[in-house]
């Protein structure tokens, strides 16, 4: 902590680091890592009529990051694409298009093939189908987890995106991540294991730190609890044909098993008080933002931009830290107190020319007038947020007014006297700017107490009362 005389002017020349990364391209280039295995598991073979009829598979992921850049840790996205669990690939324009532009803005984002085969006539074959989808988007995590050293990845921000298919993958990812919830399906032969049991060894768990599941459903949204506080974006078309917006079967298939479309999903967490980012289009059908399974004929439409943007900015606020204080002014001398979360840096905008790196300052206006204090904090992976609030300051006491309270002798080094001058009760506090509340006492209307200060350390101390907010400096000699 910085004492405010003396020591004023180092707060000068030393403006506020904003940046844009997260949420604007700043890297020119980047480097796309091809096929890199990232598990092997057994996958149906074609026709996936026969469950029993299974071959080892390697499992494939494209990974991008970006050129140049000197942060040792970075988020990560995983992409999951469209296809029905039938068709696609990592190769599809949308989740190529998500991962190129989400790395030029400094994140690690990988495109995955996940085992595709489902017999379309069988309701136990098209629950497998998605299990599987499943277990391959956890390996991918697994993978990026067990090698973040390899690709600069902070394993606490590990999201996952999907489209379709992918969107059935992210929600069950999140939702069905016990035991206890696993489709007894699965359990047939051949038993397709528990969810962090296929794909790769890794002793770590692919559960995502948040996730953005597009046009996707649930099985069950029982499976969704109060511990479910994770970060959702759903987005969706209230007129899909494909995967219904609140109930039914994909494709209006009797043949699979009705799920739970994201309209539900979103009811549900909002009935657990942990409501998910939307973008529902009324109207609007399947993949609305123009592909089909995945890929562009003419383009993207005129959704893409508003999807593309809302995923930027969803996964930016799961990383960044929010930003908060508190201040108390004393005349023309304001303290403020720190309240923000996940922060490990701060900066301060006095709004009068003046700057501080300080996590709780204390500074002093020089002239009268409204300013508005700006906080910017920022954490390791250089994302940030701001906060602000209007202060009033003013120099001096007006002569003619009568003081509410005195304190004398100012300076002083042995004791002091308080002195209230109202008719009420009054609860002072003594502050300090190095280590905060010193002492707190409470003078009856028009009474003078006497403080022994004499342990104090000599420095610039502040007096104020509570109710009125009004205070003093006072000098410890």
């Amino acid at each position: 902590m910085l004492l405010i005389f003396g020591l004023l002017s180092q707060y000068c020349f030393n403006q506020i680091p904003y940046n844009s990364r997260y949420l604007e391209s700043v890297f020119p280039a980047i480097q796309i890592s091809e096929n890199i295995v990232y598990g092997n598991a057994e996958a149906l073979n074609f026709p996936y009529l026969d469950e029993n009829n299974t071959s080892p598979q390697d499992l494939l992921m494209d990974i991008y990051w970006p050129v140049g850049d000197t942060l040792a840790y970075r988020p990560a996205i995983v992409c999951a694409h469209s296809g029905a669990f039938v068709s696609g690939s990592k190769d599809v324009d949308d989740m190529v298009a998500f991962c190129d532009s989400m790395a030029h803005r400094g994140y690690v984002a990988a495109s995955i093939d996940y085992r595709l085969g489902m017999n379309i006539f069988s309701g136990p074959s098209s629950v497998r189908a998605v299990y599987r989808g499943v277990q391959d988007g956890r390996a991918a995590i697994r993978f990026l987890k067990e090698n973040a050293d390899v690709y600069g990845i902070d394993t606490n921000n590990v999201y996952l995106l999907g489209s379709s298919a992918g969107g059935y993958i992210a929600q069950q990812d999140m939702f069905m991540d016990t035991e206890a919830e696993r489709p007894p399906e699965t359990y047939m032969s051949p038993d397709l294991g528990c969810l962090d049991c296929s794909g790769n060894n890794y002793s770590r768990l692919g559960k995502a730190d948040g996730i953005m599941a597009l046009w996707g459903a649930l099985q069950d949204t029982n499976f969704i609890v109060t511990s479910d506080t994770l970060p959702v974006f759903l987005a969706h078309g209230t007129a899909d044909e494909t995967v219904p917006f609140n109930y039914g079967s994909a494709f209006g298939n009797d043949a699979s098993p009705p799920t739970y479309g994201s309209g539900l999903v979103a009811e549900r967490l909002e009935n657990l008080n942990n409501p998910a980012e939307t973008y529902f289009v009324i109207d609007e059908g399947h993949e609305f933002y123009g592909t089909n399974n995945g890929n562009w004929d003419d383009g993207p439409n005129e959704y893409w931009d508003t999807v593309f943007n809302k995923v930027e900015a969803f996964s930016y606020d799961i990383h960044k830290p929010v930003a908060g204080f508190s201040l108390t002014a004393i005349e023309n001398v304001v303290m403020f107190e720190d309240t923000s979360k996940g922060s490990t840096y701060w900066y301060g905008d006095f709004g009068d020319g003046y700057y501080s790196n300080e996590e709780n300052p204390i500074h002093e206006y020089a002239s009268p007038g409204d300013f508005l204090p700006i906080q910017f904090v920022s954490n390791d992976l250089l994302s940030w947020d701001t906060a602000s609030a209007f202060v009033a300051s003013w120099v001096g006491i007006e002569k003619n007014k009568a003081l509410l309270f005195e304190v004398f002798p100012n300076p002083a080094s042995k004791f002091i006297r308080v002195k209230n001058n109202s008719h009420t009760k009054m609860t002072f506090r003594l502050l300090s700017p190095n280590t905060g509340l010193v002492m707190s006492v409470n003078v009856m209307g028009g009474q003078i107490k006497t403080l022994d200060v004499n342990l104090l350390k000599p420095g610039f101390y502040f007096f104020y009362d509570e109710n009125s907010g009004r205070g003093i400096k006072w000098i410890k000699q």
